[in-house]
């Protein structure tokens, strides 16, 4: 069977039973140290997960709803964690917990602080005459906006009437920075400026992505590897001390490119780049990955209520990478608590589009596409293989649904000799009628939930 990966981009489409208030995660690890780090990681894929929800349930501004997108990450800097102990034995059993009323002061104080820093800085602007200096310091304006966002979209869980905002807009630092850098002309000079000045060492650096999508295109693949070769940098996600990760928005005749260094342990970012790049550097490139509108649409399902949850990951991490000819990337799923799932591929390349089931063992008939995790395995991250990046590439996605019930009915599929895969459908939309027309209705004695990756493979 052949397995293909590209660029990874994790959403995860559950609600969970309690919106605003206490949030918490769990970690399992052979010492309280680790341990305390799982359940960290866990209660940043929860926040996330529920601060996307709370904002689409919100919102019906479609175009605010496309800006919030880029703000939603596993990076969300967390204040106030509490951890406990919840037990021990082979592995220490950790809880972290976010306490509504008592983070929010520490959150309020942040916006603050942030504003008085920008304040300072515009001060400083307006009393110099030296463009490389109002560069720099726009620079620095730009990444402390775009923490006072991240900041924010965790203050959103605490459902509080805040109307803190920062003192400038993106959009006017933005406007300030192409008046003065406009004259970038080549990729080479652009990957240049954005390392000059960059001493740190054991760097991740993701591919920069258009701010409408998490995917990576084509420019970002050459992007990344050509700055690669101006850092420090480490191949593997968990080796990282730093990731550097950014965006960009296009108009017709230039690119705005913003690259953020964020310290692995604690979140924050140690430095910010905008760099205005002339269309003619990226010249002939794609700009905006294959598949949008339908990734669009498969990670906007609708999200059910439920105490099941139910997340994706690999061992390069969630979001935004891309992977080559012969990577081997690893999958785990994770459930909360003894269940059933299924997966569900959806493949689009320029030999053609469909979807398919996913073996995950080697029993009979639909046995081999479900898997159940006992009570022992729950919470805990499970291998689903190693997969080699192979070809055809293009853009994929894989929707992964999760029962507590036993799952009885499957898509109906046939096996494609030349494909290799158990195919549902050439058609990848109607497949994703079928796997959502087969969710349960929301239930006190049935539980279920769904999450998503997207992933694109370049040669």
């Amino acid at each position: 069977m052949k397995n293909r990966f590209l660029s990874y981009s994790f959403s995860l489409l559950l609600l969970s039973t309690s919106l605003f208030g206490d949030i918490s995660g769990t970690g399992y690890g052979e010492t309280i140290k680790l341990a305390k780090v799982e359940a960290l990681a866990d209660l940043s894929q929860v926040i996330k997960s529920e601060v996307r929800t709370i904002y689409k349930s919100q919102s019906n501004d479609v175009s605010a709803q496309h800006d919030f997108k880029a703000q939603v990450s596993s990076n969300l800097p967390i204040l106030g964690v509490e951890f406990k102990k919840v037990s021990s034995g082979e592995l220490i059993e950790m809880e972290a917990l976010l306490r509504s009323k008592r983070v929010e002061p520490l959150y309020i104080s942040k916006f603050s602080d942030l504003n008085r820093e920008m304040k300072s800085i515009l001060k400083a602007i307006k009393s110099s005459s030296s463009k490389s200096f109002i560069l720099k310091e726009y620079s620095k304006l730009y990444a402390l906006i775009k923490e006072f966002d991240r900041y924010k979209s965790v203050f959103i869980l605490l459902d509080s009437d805040t109307k803190e905002t920062p003192i400038i807009t993106a959009s006017k630092v933005q406007l300030e920075i192409s008046k003065l850098k406009s004259n970038i002309d080549s990729l080479s000079l652009a990957t240049t400026l954005l390392a000059d000045g960059i001493k740190e060492k054991g760097i991740y650096v993701y591919p920069p992505h258009i701010n409408s999508s998490s995917s990576i295109a084509e420019f970002g693949s050459v992007f990344a590897t050509r700055l690669k070769g101006k850092l420090n940098v480490v191949n593997e996600l968990t080796r990282a001390k730093y990731i550097l990760i950014g965006e960009y928005n296009l108009s017709k005749k230039k690119m705005i490119l913003n690259m953020q260094l964020l310290d692995v342990s604690t979140k924050k970012i140690v430095e910010s780049k905008t760099l205005v790049i002339n269309a003619k550097a990226y010249k002939g490139m794609a700009l905006k990955p294959k598949g949008i509108d339908f990734n669009r649409l498969l990670t906007q399902g609708v999200a059910e209520s439920s105490s099941l949850k139910v997340r994706l990951n690999s061992n390069r991490g969630t979001e935004n990478l891309l992977f080559h000819e012969n990577d081997e990337v690893e999958l785990f799923v994770k459930l909360n608590k003894m269940g059933y799932l299924y997966i569900v591929g959806y493949t689009q390349t320029k030999e053609g589009k469909f979807s398919y089931l996913l073996e995950l063992s080697e029993g009979e008939g639909n046995s081999r596409f479900v898997k159940f995790v006992n009570a022992d395995d729950a919470s805990k991250w499970i291998s689903l293989g190693v997969f080699n990046v192979e070809a055809p590439y293009g853009v994929e996605s894989l929707q992964v649904i999760a029962s507590n019930k036993r799952i009885k009915k499957l898509p109906n599929v046939t096996y494609d000799d030349e494909l290799g895969y158990y195919v549902i459908s050439n058609k990848i939309k109607k497949a994703l009628e079928h796997t959502r027309g087969l969710r349960p209705k929301r239930s006190k004695k049935v539980e279920s939930s769904e999450d998503v990756i997207s992933f694109t493979t370049m040669k």
